[in-house]
């Protein structure tokens, strides 16, 4: 009994001492478990703010980028405007030249305009601007406000919309321009609440409520008032926050698993096994959560086999549902047909290389693009074994590719428009692009090719140039005489990359008008030296030159009596040739026997209505020279006189075989305008179209708004214009000459009486064509001008 109780009072002593022990051990592990937890804890803190401050930085780093991009183009404007005004070419050039600009006139122009009117608003912006020293503002209507002064000292301002300017934001991403209490942002709309909280200086990070926060980073304009501020929602939880915690949780929970099992005394295999296999699950967790995240996944296949495994990510690319094996056939199915074959020729050119690398177009809906990676791996034999890789989702990769082709095309479009030579050089002077002007009038065809230095272009150009003159006033602007007896004024600009822009503009008018006015003065010194010799011939001069004034007045209002009487004239008798002609030809009153009488009255009738109508031309550019004609503007849809000019002129062009297409804008404001008159202007712009187009070609006539015109324009793939001609068109009686295009019948009215209507609206009308592809002719109407114009001309009257 004694050596039980000693038994017992040894274990009761024992087990007391191990649970001493056991505490012991227990808030030792606690104190461990506490450390580490607060270790990892201020190591995740730390990560956070490292993690934040790279988001500020590289925010304020795109934010300083776009805003680069913007004074960049406020550059490129500024010295297109300049460029233009100082050789005193039309506005429509500088529209042209940049298309996101609206509108361009000089600071004058825009202070007469009513106090409140857009143009008022930004003529107050402009006078600001300018009083402080800056280019660029923002008006109270949103408009961006450019301000530049020629060398004319005539202060020009431009306008554009803010939302031309600013790119294209992604979701949750939103840009504002700031300046003083203006604010115009655009991007997510669900952000715009935070314009009004935006104070420029250093990049922030605050809540706004839940889960979310947003940070803001904002850069000033160079010369300008404006800030550009960017904002990004920034969730205070991301993916890579869970990942980051996920991570933490496994390095916390390591140790104490460890811990635990030596506590319990596990097996060291069991242990192990225990381990290794929540590792494994946990790191199958995180892979799947990385994979969604990026939209990714990862597949496996035999080179031998005709199965390929697919994670869950990669199906759900692929549009299928769950993890596991799929049929190589299934698998093609999937794929875009138009891009199936090179998908099948990939996967058996990687059985050889060893590697695939492809992308390609799903089925799904939406299509989405993917890109497929992977690679052989070998075994302990070095024997090839299994493919393995990734697939990937880059349809945002491929639209932002697209969106900069895009970009690229409409830009060569544009300099290819330019009818002047252009060039772009990189920072070591060698050629990057070139437009067919600038080739052409140099004689560089068989010469020009990427990469070549611009001394040798300079070499190579010598043989095109008669004569070269710099510039005193600007070293980089030179003026230049071609072998063709044309005459460009070449100027030179340095990129802010270090590289050069060579732009050219035809100054052959100019020139000679300058060597007129040269003749001229000399004529006029002349005529002073022999007016001083001889005094006494002064009154016989003023009364010759009298007599002389009077004939010329005589000569030109005989002329005006002349035609207006010869034109009613010939249309009397032409009236009855042409009904006559018709009632023989349609056999009216039985038929006329012999079919070639029937011809006859169709060639009758024909050439009787070609004269009629060249009278009727005729007539009415005699009433345009006299001031008799006039244009009663009222209130019209700009479509409505556009589509009765096809409706009439389509027949005509269904003969010859030509298309005609109408393109109208939709919810376009009514032009005050003629209905008829804006009717003839199309139907000549149309009848030169198919004049000037072959069978089987396309005329296009577009209608839309631009800034405050209505823009109509005519398109044809015809013959096209030669450039030389082009700035003589649209005069009275003129064409263009050549044997081939004498081919064609007709005045050259035309054109004439269509710039004519169009001035009498207050608008213009403009030419450009390449030569073999096709001619547009486009008419611009202010919107209210017309009304505008006849109230100024009828308070000129009353004054």
């Amino acid at each position: 009994m004694a050596d039980d109780r000693v038994i017992a009072e040894g274990l009761t002593v024992a087990d007391k001492a191990s649970a001493r022990v056991s505490a012991r051990l227990k808030w030792t592990i606690l104190a461990i478990i506490v450390l580490m937890a607060g270790a990892l804890g201020l190591k995740a803190w730390e990560e956070r703010q490292g993690a934040d401050i790279a988001t500020l930085s590289t925010l304020e780093g795109d934010t300083r980028a776009i805003a680069g991009r913007m004074e960049g183009r406020a550059d490129t404007a500024e010295t297109v405007i300049r460029l233009v005004a100082d050789t005193g070419s039309s506005r429509s050039a500088i529209t042209a030249a940049v298309p996101s600009i609206d509108t361009v006139l000089s600071l004058s122009d825009a202070q007469q305009s009513p106090a409140g009117s857009r143009l008022g608003d930004a003529a107050e912006t402009a006078t600001s601007l300018l009083e402080n020293g800056h280019r660029l503002g923002i008006s109270s209507r949103g408009d961006i406000v450019l301000v530049s002064t020629p060398k004319s000292g005539t202060p020009m301002i431009a306008i554009a919309p803010a939302a031309t300017w600013l790119p294209v934001s992604a979701s949750g991403h939103r840009l504002t321009l700031v300046s003083g209490s203006h604010r115009i942002g655009a991007g997510d709309p669900s952000l715009e609440a935070t314009d009004s909280a935006i104070h420029v200086g250093r990049p922030s990070l605050r809540s706004v409520g839940g889960l979310n926060r947003i940070a803001t980073a904002c850069a000033p304009l160079d010369r300008s008032p404006v800030a550009l501020c960017e904002s990004v929602l920034h969730p205070l939880f991301k993916m890579d926050d869970l990942i980051r915690l996920l991570i933490f949780t496994l390095l916390l929970a390591a140790p104490v698993l460890a811990i635990i099992g030596l506590m319990n005394r596990l097996s060291q295999e069991e242990t192990a096994t225990i381990i290794e296999e929540t590792r494994d699950d946990e790191a199958d967790r995180i892979m799947g959560l990385v994979m969604r995240g990026a939209r990714a996944g990862y597949w496996e296949w035999a080179p031998g086999g005709t199965s390929v495994f697919l994670s869950e990510g990669a199906s759900q690319l692929l549009g299928l549902e769950g993890a596991g094996m799929l049929d190589a056939r299934n698998l093609l199915v999937q794929v875009h047909p138009e891009h199936q074959a090179r998908m099948l020729e990939t996967l058996e050119k990687a059985r050889s290389i060893g590697w695939i690398q492809t992308s390609f177009l799903t089925i799904s809906q939406p299509p989405i693009w993917v890109e497929m990676r992977g690679s052989l791996s070998n075994d302990a034999d070095n024997q090839p074994t299994l493919f393995g890789g990734i697939v990937l989702d880059i349809t945002e990769r491929k639209q932002s590719e697209d969106r900069v082709k895009a970009a690229e095309r409409r830009l060569r479009a544009a300099i290819e428009g330019f009818t002047g030579p252009f060039a772009l050089w990189d920072h070591r002077q060698r050629l990057l692009y070139w437009n067919r002007a600038f080739a052409l009038d140099f004689g560089l065809q068989d010469t020009l090719r990427p990469g070549i230095g611009h001394d040798t272009i300079m070499i190579a150009r010598a043989g095109a140039i008669r004569a070269e003159k710099q510039s005193t006033e600007d070293p980089r602007t030179t003026l230049i005489e071609l072998q063709s007896d044309r005459w460009l004024k070449v100027v030179e600009r340095p990129t802010p990359e270090g590289g050069l822009i060579t732009v050219g503009i035809d100054v052959t008018e100019n020139v000679e008008k300058e060597e007129a006015l040269r003749r001229q003065k000399q004529s006029m010194r002349k005529a002073v030296l022999d007016l001083e010799r001889s005094e006494g011939r002064a009154g016989e001069l003023a009364r010759r030159y009298s007599e002389e004034k009077a004939k010329a007045e005589h000569a030109a209002h005989t002329k005006s009596v002349f035609l207006a009487n010869m034109s009613h004239e010939l249309r009397t008798p032409l009236n009855a040739i042409n009904g006559f002609s018709e009632i023989l030809a349609h056999e009216l009153y039985g038929p006329l026997g012999d079919a070639r009488y029937k011809g006859y009255a169709h060639d009758i009738l024909t050439s009787g209505q070609h004269l009629l109508d060249m009278i009727n031309d005729i007539l009415e550019m005699a009433k345009i020279e006299a001031g008799k004609m006039t244009i009663n503007p009222q209130p019209i849809d700009p479509v409505d006189p556009v589509d009765a000019a096809v409706r009439m002129i389509r027949r005509k062009a269904e003969d010859k075989g030509i298309a005609i297409v109408l393109d109208a804008q939709p919810g376009l404001p009514d032009l005050d305008a003629d209905h008829r008159a804006i009717r003839q202007m199309v139907l000549n712009l149309l009848s030169n179209a198919i004049k000037f187009t072959d069978a089987g070609g396309t005329i296009t006539v577009s209608v839309e708004q631009r800034g405050p015109d209505i823009y109509i324009g005519v398109t044809d793939t015809g013959i096209g214009i030669p450039m030389e001609d082009l700035p003589r068109l649209a005069k009275p009686f003129e064409q263009v000459s050549g044997s081939r295009d004498r081919n064609y019948e007709g005045t050259g009215l035309g054109l004439a009486l269509t710039k004519s209507f169009a001035e009498m609206h207050g608008g213009h009308l403009s030419l450009s064509s390449i030569e073999g592809e096709g001619t547009t002719v486009a008419i611009s109407l202010p919107i209210s001008g017309a009304s505008e114009l006849a109230a100024e001309d009828d308070s000129r009257e009353v004054a």
